[in-house]
């Protein structure tokens, strides 16, 4: 048996990209870049089981992965994927979203966002035993039904992470509508992304990687350059940690990003696979005790958990 091939940092260290600062404050060029990919072919030579040819030389068209795919390493090949962060999700969640794109890509008509809505639902179905599919359902239901009523054409979402509620909205906006959707985790934004284009409706959602706190100007970026006259959004979807549902709606209030005629809905519910967290009923309590919000529908899920429509109304 051949000994396993060092890591790549044990090879040789990686050059900082071109434009970047180095290490001792020197811009470093193209010609960096080049003497360090020629160090790391020499470096790569001799090592067991590798050609004598310099590692940027293509691979030969008959070298194919235990996956099938020419030339390319994936996460199974190379043994168990990490985690990164411990405590954040479950080890049962971890890697399901890849597992989604990859159910979706191969099953969802491209183009057809009621096909993509459709695959997912028989994803999550069957991976969580159709636990918290009559929440999901009457989620799906009102988002629907606000959209629908509203006839927003700015629209915002905080917490993307597949991309489903991202598609509900999307699908019924008008030919100028937009979704401006803000995603902390990087993977989930990319794998929403890869989804919006698959159902055909990139054009119509925008998903930007970040907080509120850091995206406030991205996201009034996104809506300067329609037609309405303000900045404000028609309808906004809170559905990321809900400690922060009221400290980001608040400051999307002071940025004007939320403002008269905004219809906010926000789920506390706790679904499978995720973590209950304090500060759920906040929102409810937010919009109850501040009277430029109109309660308009509060449907309860489980416990203190549930979903709210409010409306900040015009005040004489």
């Amino acid at each position: 048996q051949a000994p396993a091939s060092p890591p790549f940092s044990a090879i040789a260290p990686a050059a900082p990209a071109a434009g970047r600062t180095g290490p001792f404050g020197r811009r470093v060029g193209r010609v960096a870049m080049l003497r360090a990919a020629r160090g790391t072919g020499r470096a790569l030579q001799g090592l067991p089981g590798r050609s004598s040819a310099p590692c940027l030389t293509r691979q030969p068209s008959a070298a194919l992965t235990p996956g099938g795919t020419r030339g390319l390493v994936n996460a199974e090949t190379m043994g168990t994927v990490m985690r990164v962060d411990q405590g954040k999700w479950s080890a049962f969640m971890f890697g399901r979203e890849r597992q989604l794109l990859i159910h979706v890509v191969n099953t969802a008509e491209e183009g057809n966002a009621e096909s993509v809505m459709s695959a997912m639902d028989t994803f999550w179905n069957e991976t969580f035993k159709m636990e918290g599919t009559d929440s999901w359902s009457i989620r799906g239901d009102l988002i629907d039904r606000v959209i629908k009523d509203k006839k927003p054409r700015r629209c915002m979402e905080i917490g993307t992470y597949c991309g489903y509620s991202s598609l509900r909205i999307a699908r019924n906006l008008p030919a100028e509508g937009l979704l401006v959707s803000i995603e902390l985790d990087p993977l989930f934004a990319a794998i929403a992304t890869k989804i919006v284009e698959h159902a055909g409706l990139e054009h119509k959602v925008k998903i930007l990687m970040g907080t509120v706190e850091q995206r406030t100007d991205n996201i009034l970026s996104c809506f300067k350059n329609m037609s309405k006259a303000g900045t404000s959004v028609d309808f906004l979807l809170c559905d990321h940690s809900k400690e922060l549902f009221v400290p980001d709606l608040k400051l999307l209030e002071e940025k004007g990003i939320a403002g008269p005629g905004t219809v906010v809905m926000g789920d506390t519910t706790v679904y499978p696979g995720e973590a209950a967290r304090a500060g759920g009923g906040d929102l409810l309590s937010y919009f109850a005790t501040n009277p430029k919000y109109r309660v308009q529908e509060h449907i309860g899920t489980h416990q203190a958990s549930g979903m709210t429509v409010s409306e900040w109304v015009h005040l004489p």
